[in-house]
Parts: C-alpha cells; sequence; structure tokens
C-alpha cells in the first residue's frame, strides 16, 4: 500500500498536504483603539476596480456587492444596496433584454441630473400623454420643440393642467405652462434644490445658452441624495449597477446593450475563470468601450490571478464551490477554501502591484454566513465581498415571500446552476452538457435592507476599531488573523447554558 501511494505521489504533478482553510477557522486578534480609530472614525470605502486609462480606482463606501444571481440581484436590490454606498450585479441568465431594461430602470430611479427624460411635443393630444403617465408613473413632463429629449423646452405639462376625461383630444400645446422655471447649465444640485424651493416646483429642467433641455432634477432625488449621502453614483449621479455576461459568443450583443445602456461595471461570470475565453471576452468588451471596467473571475489560485491580471482585467473574484446551495465541490472535486484561496490570490494580487505598479482589487465571493466572516474576509486582504445568501434574506431581493407553517416566512433562494435557474452560457456548457451544481431551497425572510444592514455595518466598524484601524486599507496592513484549533472555536459560539 506503501509503495502504490509513493507511486501516486511521484508521478502526480503537485499534491498539497495542506488543508484549505475556511474563513470560520480564523479570528482577527485585536490592536490598541484610540481616539483616532474609534467606530464613529471608521470608514468602509474600499476599491471596487481599476478606472481603466487612469491610475486611479472606483471606490465604494461600503464593500458590500449583492451578487449575479437570479433570487437575488433585482432594481428594487440595486436602488437600496447602492443607497448604502454598495453595488448590484444583475445575473447573466436572464433574457438580456430584461436585464437592459433593469439597467435603465436602476439609473432612473435617482439621477440628480437626470438625462433623457420623457419628453413631449406640444402637438401631441392628451390622451397620449395620460398614456405615458399611466405607464411610467410620470405626473409631469417637459415640452420641447421636437419632443426630444435635448430638443428646445417651450412648456411644462402637469397632471394638474388638464381634466383626462374632458380634454383628451386638446393638444398638448393648450394646457401646457408656457413660463417655466429652469436652471442653467453649470449649476450645481445643492443649487438647483434652492432654486426648486425658492419657486415651489418638483422639477427643475436644466437648460444651455440656447434654451436646449439638457437634464432634469427631480425634487424627490435630491431628498434621497440627503438621505443616503455615501450612495454610489456615477458622473451623472445616477445610482450605480453592473451587470454580468459569459463568455458565450452568444453574449456579445447583450455586451453591446449593457455597454449602450451605460452600465457602470461588466462581470465576466464563470465558476472557473482560469481560462482564455476570459480574456477573449474581456478583449471584445475592453475592444467596444475601452474606458468601461470589467471584472473576471472566478478564481481561487495565485496563478489564476496572474493570468486575468496580465490580460487586463480591472477586478478579480475569487472563490469556488463554497456557496451556501453550491455543489461544485461534490460534484467535480473542483474549489477550495474560501481563507486559503484568499491569502494566495492576495499574495499575487500584492506581487503584481509591486512589479507592474497597477493594485487589482480582489472582491471575496461566497463562504459568508455572519459578519464576523466577512470581517476576516477582509482582514485576508480581499478590498470588497460579493454575497447571494446574504442579501436574499431581505424584503429588496427578487425572491419572492413564502409563509410556511413552522419556519415562518421564508424568501426563495435558488443558485445560478441549479436546476431553476438552468443557466447554459454561465459554465460554457450547452443544453446537453449541463448537470446542476447548485440547489434550490429557502433562507429566512429577516424584513428590509433598510432595517438591517446598519446593524451589520456597525458590527464591522467595531470590529476595525478592535484592530486599531480605521479604514479598510490600514485592516489590509495591520490585521493580525490567527488560526484556531477546533477547542477554541467550540468556546466561541455559546455553550454550557440553556437557551430561552
Amino acid at each position: 500500500m506503501y509503495e502504490l501511494f509513493l507511486g501516486v505521489w511521484e508521478t502526480a504533478k503537485d499534491i498539497l498536504i495542506r488543508p484549505g482553510r475556511s474563513l470560520k477557522e480564523f479570528r482577527l486578534l485585536t490592536s490598541r483603539t484610540n481616539a483616532e480609530n474609534v467606530m464613529s472614525k471608521v470608514s468602509l470605502k474600499s476599491r471596487l476596480c481599476c478606472l481603466p486609462k487612469t491610475a486611479d480606482h472606483i471606490y465604494l463606501n461600503i464593500p458590500f456587492i449583492s451578487a449575479a444571481m437570479q433570487a437575488v440581484s433585482c432594481p428594487k436590490l440595486a436602488v437600496a444596496l447602492a443607497q448604502f454606498g454598495g453595488l448590484s450585479v444583475l445575473p447573466c441568465s436572464l433574457p438580456a433584454k430584461d436585464v437592459v431594461m433593469m439597467v435603465e430602470e436602476v439609473k432612473r430611479y435617482k439621477a440628480g441630473f437626470q438625462e433623457n427624460v420623457v419628453t413631449l411635443t406640444k402637438d401631441q393630444l392628451i390622451s397620449e400623454a395620460v398614456q405615458v403617465m399611466n405607464s411610467k408613473g410620470y405626473h409631469k413632463f417637459p415640452i420641447t420643440d421636437d419632443g426630444l429629449p435635448h430638443g428646445k423646452l417651450i412648456g411644462m405639462l402637469s397632471d394638474r393642467n388638464f381634466d383626462p376625461k374632458d380634454h383628451a383630444q386638446d393638444k398638448i400645446a393648450k394646457h401646457m405652462v408656457k413660463r417655466v422655471v429652469a436652471g442653467k447649465e453649470g449649476i450645481t444640485l445643492d443649487e438647483a434644490n434652492k432654486v426648486m424651493i425658492k419657486y415651489g416646483v418638483t422639477i427643475l429642467p436644466i437648460v444651455d445658452k440656447k434654451n436646449h433641455l439638457l437634464y432634469c432634477v427631480f425634487k424627490k432625488d435630491f431628498q434621497k441624495h440627503r438621505e443616503f449621502p455615501l450612495g454610489s453614483v456615477d458622473e451623472k449621479h445616477r445610482y450605480m449597477v453592473a451587470a454580468a455576461v459569459s463568455t458565450q459568443p452568444s453574449d456579445r450583443q447583450r455586451i453591446d446593450a449593457l455597454i449602450k445602456e451605460e452600465t457602470d461595471l461588466i462581470v465576466v461570470d464563470s465558476s472557473d475563470g482560469f481560462s482564455d475565453f476570459q480574456v477573449e471576452t474581456l478583449n471584445y468588451i475592453k475592444k467596444r468601450s475601452p474606458r468601461t471596467p470589467v471584472v473576471g473571475g472566478n478564481i481561487i489560485t495565485y496563478d489564476g490571478f496572474m493570468h486575468l491580471a496580465n490580460a487586463g482585467f480591472d477586478a478579480v473574484k475569487v472563490g469556488m464551490g463554497i456557496g451556501s446551495g453550491c455543489t461544485t465541490q461534490e460534484q467535480k472535486g473542483t474549489g477550495r477554501g474560501q481563507a486559503t484561496a484568499l491569502i494566495d490570490v492576495v499574495k499575487a494580487r500584492n506581487e503584481f502591484f509591486a512589479s507592474a505598479g497597477k493594485y487589482i482589487p480582489v472582491i471575496a465571493d461566497g463562504s459568508i454566513s455572519n459578519p464576523g466572516q466577512l470581517v476576516i474576509a477582509l482582514a485576508l486582504g480581499a478590498d470588497s465581498i460579493m454575497m447571494g445568501r446574504f442579501f436574499a434574506q431581505f424584503t429588496e431581493s427578487a425572491g419572492e415571500v413564502r409563509n410556511h407553517p413552522t419556519y415562518g416566512p421564508l424568501k426563495e433562494f435558488w443558485m445560478e446552476a441549479s436546476a431553476r435557474a438552468h443557466s447554459f452560457g454561465r459554465y460554457d456548457q450547452s443544453a446537453s452538457t449541463w448537470f446542476e451544481e447548485g440547489v434550490e431551497g429557502y433562507v429566512p425572510h429577516t424584513g428590509s435592507i433598510y432595517d438591517n444592514l446598519g446593524k451589520t455595518l456597525l458590527k464591522i466598524r467595531s470590529a476595525l476599531s478592535n484592530a486599531g484601524c480605521k479604514s479598510v486599507d490600514e485592516l489590509h496592513e495591520k490585521a493580525v488573523v490567527e488560526l484556531q484549533s477546533f477547542s477554541s472555536l467550540q468556546d466561541a459560539g455559546v455553550h454550557d447554558i440553556i437557551m430561552k
């Protein structure tokens, strides 16, 4: 038996006998807390990805990303998470047209300066305006000379200006307000708000010197800006949102549509990102839009990171076979403990930065079941955390709520490689070669993200403060993380009491 084992050992390329480690096995040691790193002064701002064509990065104000899963990321969650300062990635397993509409919905929801608003012409009928109001949920429209979003502004129409029944066949020109309060090009969001307060209006058109409509500022958007000052917004003050694409050539049209819709980030989605197909997809995206950031992955090794980094990806996702409903390791035997994967990849990230001068952020994807594990992932060097099950529990996620007679309210949750998602493109598979790598189930419904996420953020800030750090970057530099024994992990949980 010994000789047989020795023969296998000698013929194998490499056998790593040190076990892969989970995030659950580590603890963050404390350091001196002082007046500079108390909880109230801790910042969770973190690098999301490289900003193409520059030496800078795109940042998140909280290091949270919702996973590209049908059961998780949707416009409602994307808006909520962006308001807090995070980001959602819309799944690639849905039809491209549906995802593009989701991006549009997020971008339209909150825009300090909203471009391409719905406009009408003075020659259209009131009945047509009513149809748009009913379908879009709007109550007030700019009227331009040609009906286009950047035409010459000639009036405003509100649902208060007409009776839908009596005036349905009237032209808009008869009921529109011609004297319009407008802001001039270059006005700030704060200045626009003051103008809206002064004149008692809820929408302020912004025009150029020739009175052509550029943007509109909505009162409700400014109020959201004040309520969520750390929101993730683009250059036009719209909420940021990302979308995933597969490496299948058939997704080229999806990529083109996402670029056209000004999607902030494109994530090349694969369970195994250590492939030439990822690079081919990256090259296509960069050729179409050199300034669109692209995230690659998933990878779990030093070499996997170097492959994607040398190709030019702007961030890299780490994790394989460790999601709460993932069965990849059972089905194929491929995968790795997330702590070990992060340690290996972060080492590669740091060495690549030292040699190439380019810092490529690392996104930890999977194996997070509580805030403590989230902290460990950051302490091991992750710049941000992608989570599916964590966000699936909230009201705003895509899954439906189901009331269980024993467990109470539950949220539907299914993996992207489950039979329900039935995603062929994500793994470079076809209908004839597809097999399940994930399950379908439920998670407890804990309520709204607005009532729960703040508590998690407090716990993370507290952990950084305990470690003597006031930022994620400082945590990367100063964190002391220790591997725990089985007994010490037992001590760390509730023990020796009878729970109420």
